[in-house]
């Protein structure tokens, strides 16, 4: 909840007339539950979904998370879902299979943002795994590595700028 990443968009989503929820995964921090490796933390990012929806019952559900949250997102299949955002996605913590069924299969917009220089899976590697999948995106920012820094705000731009196109799709 804390990361770079998610701090910005947090941030910068509100300031772009956008509502926003970010929320630790079940034990992170003062979370309840311990870590279950991206399943039980898939029915968080239903409750968040659940509970945006209540705040906000007449806004489109953009869900977006960066590395592990990320992945976690795009196992999510919920018709309140207009797109997903997936920030430096590892594309290995639930295996490849189930985000393809899930994400990949959804003709709903997927944009996923690469680091050139990501640890965990470099632009061409997202790229080759994600080929099969429906209106899916990727891009890469160049010069970042896993965490963003110093590139924060064109994730941010980059999230904002999709956000907005689908808006007026």
């Amino acid at each position: 909840m804390t990361s770079l990443v998610t701090s910005e968009l947090f941030r910068l989503l509100p300031e772009s007339g956008l509502a926003a929820l970010r929320f630790n995964f079940r034990g992170v921090g003062k979370s309840e539950g311990s870590h279950e490796f991206g399943v039980g933390e898939a029915i968080d990012i239903v409750a968040a979904i659940d509970a945006i929806t209540t705040e906000c019952p007449l806004l489109p559900v953009f869900v977006s998370g960066w590395s592990f949250g990320a992945d976690t997102s795009l196992s999510i299949v919920d018709p309140r879902i207009a797109a997903w955002i997936a920030c430096a996605p590892p594309l290995r913590i639930l295996p490849l299979e189930d985000l393809t069924t899930a994400a990949g299969n959804d003709p709903r917009p997927k944009l996923l943002i690469i680091p050139e220089h990501d640890q965990f899976r470099d632009p061409s590697s997202a790229i080759e795994a994600t080929t099969s999948w429906n209106n899916t995106s990727v891009v890469s920012i160049a010069g970042a590595d896993h965490f963003f820094v110093g590139r924060t705000d064109k994730v941010a731009k980059l999230v904002v700028d999709f956000i907005a196109a689908q808006l007026t799709a």
